[in-house]
């Protein structure tokens, strides 16, 4: 049986359980997981990950992670040359065009063994940059094989040279069942608000100022909205300013970081979710809340809004710089709710699992 080493930045709630299909998956083709993380941590994801939950093989690499702005991290990924030189892989997959990728790339030419790049990324602002497309071009050139987070990803893929025969799509998702097993919402009675949530850092990029215009043409419209806000960073004190200047800071409930494991419970007591993003790869917040049967308001510059949201069937694909039209649409949810929450479980339950995502995985390694 042959070592499948995972090149990655660090663990978090979201890939462990992945990692952990992965290792009872890939035996089934002749392989098995040992995943090697950049590092433990860095200053912009702050969740607590505990080992005991881990269920592959894996270690920490000694690299040091250097912060390039309120989003931007580079691990630089010490000592992997020596890891890989350990245990000897039979077979590389890195996310993305990091430095990582860089050095086991070199690893994989000079052992004559194969390497994938796992990637979601999409074109947005960083990817016009010409040094970054001509790094990117180069280690798809020097690639065997690529695993996409969903078709968008998988354009892009190709836009860099990519060979669409050897694109295997594995599909960006978590563990859905602690969402799917949620009470569908019931719509809420007249008495009642229409209550939503959004859940992401506070970052200009994830445009909760959007989210919160929204609310506020809605109510001027005479919906009855509510909105809770889950997630810290450095817009806060800004938004909590926009809430009060509209006049919904009664309606805008901001809940500040919340533990991963409490992401469910905050799902069990809401109506609908905003997903305003500006900018998004792909958007695992967006899966968790369809998986909960939320009727969802998705932006259509987000990957995962593509593939998953059918404007209206399954949800509200919307550009959320078109305020009165969102507000249109949260006016719409609101009979609605239980229809499209029911649809947009659905929809995850059709495949955007983890195990659908593990035979991704599997269909690049066979061909190895």
């Amino acid at each position: 049986m042959r070592t499948l080493a995972v090149v990655t930045n660090i663990p978090t709630p979201y890939r462990v359980p992945l990692f952990n299909t992965l290792a009872e998956a890939l035996p089934e083709v002749g392989w098995r997981l040992h995943v090697l993380f950049g590092s433990q941590g860095n200053a912009r994801r702050r969740w607590d990950v505990s080992e005991q939950g881990f269920a592959f093989p894996c270690e920490f690499l000694g690299g040091w992670n250097l912060r390039l702005g309120t989003e931007r991290i580079l691990n630089t990924y010490g000592g992997l040359g020596d890891a890989l030189r350990r245990i000897r892989p039979g077979g590389i997959v890195c996310t993305g065009y990091s430095a990582g990728t860089v050095a086991a790339s070199r690893y994989a030419r000079k052992h004559g063994i194969p390497l994938a790049i796992w990637s979601g990324t999409v074109p947005g602002p960083l990817e016009r940059e010409w040094w970054r497309v001509l790094l990117r071009r180069w280690l798809v050139r020097k690639s065997d094989g690529f695993l996409a987070y969903g078709s968008a990803a998988r354009e892009y893929l190709v836009s860099l040279g990519a060979d669409p025969g050897r694109i295997h799509i594995a599909w960006n998702t978590v563990e859905t069942d602690r969402f799917l097993k949620l009470p569908l919402p019931r719509s809420p009675l007249p008495s009642e608000p229409l209550r939503l949530l959004t859940v992401g850092y506070l970052e200009r990029r994830k445009r909760v100022d959007l989210a919160i215009e929204a609310v506020a043409a809605a109510a001027r419209r005479g919906s009855d909205v509510e909105l809770e806000v889950a997630g810290d960073g450095t817009e806060r004190a800004a938004l909590e300013a926009l809430a009060a200047d509209l006049g919904v800071a009664g309606r805008v409930r901001f809940l500040g970081n919340v533990a991963y494991d409490a992401i469910p419970a905050l799902h069990g007591r809401a109506h609908g979710f905003l997903f305003p993003t500006e900018h998004d790869i792909w958007g695992l917040a967006l899966v968790e809340a369809m998986a909960a049967g939320k009727a969802c308001v998705a932006s259509v510059r987000a990957g995962a809004t593509r593939d998953l949201v059918t404007d209206g069937v399954t949800g509200y694909a919307v550009d959320f710089e078109r305020t009165e039209a969102v507000a249109r649409r949260l006016a719409a949810m609101r009979e609605r709710v239980e229809e499209l929450g029911a649809a947009a479980r659905a929809r995850v339950q059709s495949g955007f699992t983890l195990a659908k995502s593990g035979e991704g995985w599997q269909e690049l390694v066979s061909g190895w």
